[in-house]
């Protein structure tokens, strides 16, 4: 729901709650008025026939006669702490043959030593006769509110909401990797002025720190690389010379130790490249052709290692990517597929690619991981604490799927690993693991 929408939502509602309210008092302060009015009025006219009775007047031809009662009563008769009262209720008019809502007012003289009681009466509107009148002002006031408030919310996101709604798309097409700082629309509204001076300073300080850390990434890796490049030469020229065979072995671990920094430090820069996004493009790259390239190329380690590849891979499969992450998800998985490759004694092991259009799926043999299958994706998290693998392979597929909405779900289950990529919203990974009928084109079988 749009703000706007709240906004006038709140509105209306409180509006609606006040005019209720309202209209109540407005009915019962309507019928009070009248009251006060009538009465003050018979107190008048009582005191008018008072004063003719004093003067000795004849009052019986007055129009208001028929309304009038004059009484001559004890002085034990007269209340005390009052000369006047009145009532109010519901009589007979004999004028109009209908019951209406009569008020009487009551007032007590003493004139020439006598005590009189002098009780006039009239007929008001009562309080269903104003009813109706009130309830029909108070639609009226109503729909006239309705009709301002439904143009007022097309007004306001339109005029007030402008300057937000420019802020706004401003925010949305930033881009750290962006060299110039936003330019937010000017407003005089001070707390789109507060927001647009906060926004400028939190995406000035995104910039600095992505440029900082870029090229911090971009030193450490070139200035890693001589120090690395030197060791390798000296280790190298080490082996070359006369030595032992336990300090010839003493240097092949520490090559393979150098191997393992170099791969981990090249691990480390891609994912740091992943997660700011520094790769552009995504057109769509025919994944069929580079899957069949990939498993070419790990032929002879397959072969090495007496597995036997399945590979049933669709044609023309096209996803939006870029190539050089499409090479590097596929190398990684299929790579992963072949070092965690074991089976039980006396069997060969296996490994099963499946791809189609709505996603890939590779599954192998090999033993149980020593911790939960989603934790395989954080970095540094290996199934075998014991294995070469440095334990980042996974979690720069799970970047890469992260970084262009692919879905991605790892199970094992009876000694088999399966990793399901899916492509589309359609067909999540979660899908293709629970459906392993989907239907593939047969391509090629090694064995």
């Amino acid at each position: 729901m749009k703000l706007t929408t709240k906004f006038t939502l709140w509105y209306f509602a409180i509006m609606l709650v006040v005019l209720l309210t309202g209209g109540y008092i407005v009915y019962y302060e309507i019928q009070d008025k009248i009251s006060r009015v009538e009465v003050a009025r018979h107190q008048r006219l009582n005191d008018l026939i008072a004063e003719q009775v004093r003067r000795g007047g004849d009052y019986s031809n007055s129009p208001t006669r028929k309304r009038a009662t004059v009484t001559v009563i004890p002085a034990d008769s007269v209340p005390r702490g009052g000369s006047s009262y009145y009532t109010r209720g519901i009589d007979w008019n004999p004028e109009f043959q209908v019951n209406e809502y009569r008020l009487m007012v009551t007032s007590y003289y003493q004139i020439k030593g006598q005590y009189y009681r002098i009780t006039t009466y009239s007929f008001i509107p009562s309080f269903y006769q104003l009813l109706p009148g009130v309830v029909d002002s108070f639609k009226w006031i109503l729909l006239m509110l309705l009709v301002l408030v439904i143009v007022s919310a097309g007004l306001i996101p339109k005029y007030i909401l402008a300057p937000f709604k420019r802020t706004l798309k401003v925010i949305q097409s930033f881009d750290v990797k962006q060299h110039s700082a936003i330019r937010l629309p000017q407003t005089r509204t001070s707390e789109f002025l507060e927001l647009n001076v906060f926004l400028e300073k939190m995406t000035e300080k995104a910039r600095e720190d992505y440029q900082s850390l870029k090229e911090f990434t971009e030193n450490a890796s070139h200035e890693l690389q001589t120090p690395t490049a030197i060791i390798r030469g000296k280790l190298d020229l080490l082996m070359e010379s006369d030595i032992r065979d336990e300090q010839a072995i003493l240097i092949a671990e520490m090559q393979n130790a150098l191997e393992r920094l170099s791969r981990i430090h090249s691990s480390l820069t891609l994912l740091t490249k992943l997660e700011n996004q520094e790769y552009d493009g995504s057109s769509p790259v025919c994944i069929s052709v580079l899957a069949r390239g990939i498993l070419d190329s790990f032929d002879e380690l397959i072969e090495m290692k007496s597995l036997r590849l399945d590979a049933k891979i669709a044609e023309k499969v096209y996803v939006p990517l870029n190539p050089a992450l499409a090479d590097l998800l596929l190398t990684n998985l299929v790579s992963n597929a072949i070092r965690h490759n074991e089976a039980p004694a006396g069997e060969r092991g296996w490994i099963m690619v499946n791809l189609a259009k709505e996603g890939l799926m590779i599954s192998n043999s090999g033993r149980e991981p020593q911790v939960p299958v989603m934790e395989l994706f954080e970095r540094f998290k290996k199934g075998n604490p014991g294995g070469d693998s440095i334990g980042i392979g996974l979690a720069i597929v799970r970047q890469i799927c992260d970084l262009t909405g692919f879905t991605i779900q790892y199970q094992f289950h009876d000694g088999i690993h399966t990793l399901a990529v899916g492509f589309t919203d359609r067909v999540p990974a979660s899908r293709l693991l629970q459906n392993l009928g989907l239907p593939l084109h047969h391509v090629k079988t090694v064995t």
